[in-house]
Order: C-alpha cells, then structure tokens, then sequence
C-alpha cells in the first residue's frame, strides 16, 4: 500500500512540474525515490535488467525490443525513467547500435517535444548526440529538417530552443550533403 502511495505522490508531484513548465527529471530523485518508483512502475523486467545495468544494448532483437518500449508515448514517472535510460544509451553507444539510435532519438522528441527539449536545452552535452542522431535520421530517410519542425511545433512551448534545436540539426545536415 505503501509503495502505491508513494508512487501517486510523485506521479501528482511529476505532474505538477509539467504543468508549471518546470519537469521533474530521472537525476533529480534521491535514490531511494528512484527505486520505489521502480517498484511501483510494474516496468517490463528488461527495462528493469538495464536500469541495474544487467543487460547491454547492442544491435539484436532484445535490443530493438528495449527501444520500441522505450520510446513508446509516455507520461509521469514512467516517461521520467524512460528518457533517463534513453539518455544512457545514447551517452554509451558505439558502432551497430548508434547507428540504430536515430529514429528512436526522432520518435522520442515527437512523442514528448517539450518534455525533451526543455532538458536537451540545460544539458547541451546530450543535446549535441540527439542532434546528431536526429540528423543522420533524416539524412539517410530523405525527411527534411522543415517536416520534423512541423511535426513538433505545435505542440512545443519552448519555441525559441526548438529555434536553436532545429537549425543545429540543419547544420548537421548541411554537413552530411557536403
């Protein structure tokens, strides 16, 4: 009961700072937050093995599983958690599986564009790989930077770091055309 509770408490607390325009981030919480949100997620028990680092990602089909999941449309604590592992494996990703990261970066930033964007904009380190990656992503998918803005615009409040997020992904690609 008790760990139901907790996990109500801050999904509410989670919803308030979106609301605020101010979100609650994986990083933020105190460890022992971070493991009773666990517990209180049900997550899948892969997402579960990656978070205590049990399994590694490379370019398998447990792999592609982890991802999909990953990057499905979520929200509160959940999303916090997702993001936060998706950020991991782009922070540690090599060879084969950085060349898959791209549309999942995409899909993540379409899925939650505020949510991500207001974090890539206080963490430019992390912003510069979903840049990259988004880039390739379209490159090698024949979409334009104009499509992708398109897509997330309207439903983003931070327009001017959209600004800022998409013409560094246009850069990229300017880079790539040469």
């Amino acid at each position: 009961m008790s760990k139901l509770l907790f996990g109500l408490v801050l999904a509410f607390l989670s919803c308030c700072f979106s609301y605020a325009g101010n979100y609650l981030y994986w990083e933020e919480l105190c460890d022992s937050s971070k493991s009773e949100t666990i517990k209180s997620l049900n997550v899948d028990v892969n997402i579960e093995k990656l978070y205590l680092h049990q399994i590694s990602l490379s370019d398998d089909s447990l792999s592609v599983v982890i991802l999909d999941t990953l990057c499905v449309l979520s929200e509160g604590n959940k999303r916090m958690l997702y993001f936060y592992l998706m950020n991991d494996i782009i922070k540690h990703a090599d060879g084969a599986l950085s060349e898959m990261l791209g549309g999942y970066c995409y899909r993540f930033v379409v899925n939650a564009p505020d949510y991500v964007l207001a974090y890539l904009s206080k963490n430019r380190k992390i912003a510069s790989e979903y840049i990259t990656l988004i880039a390739a992503e379209l490159y090698y998918n024949d979409y334009t930077i104009t499509d992708f803005k398109n897509l997330i615009s309207s439903s983003v409040q931070n327009s001017e770091y959209l600004q800022v997020f998409c013409k560094e992904i246009e850069c990229k690609l300017m880079m790539l055309n040469e």
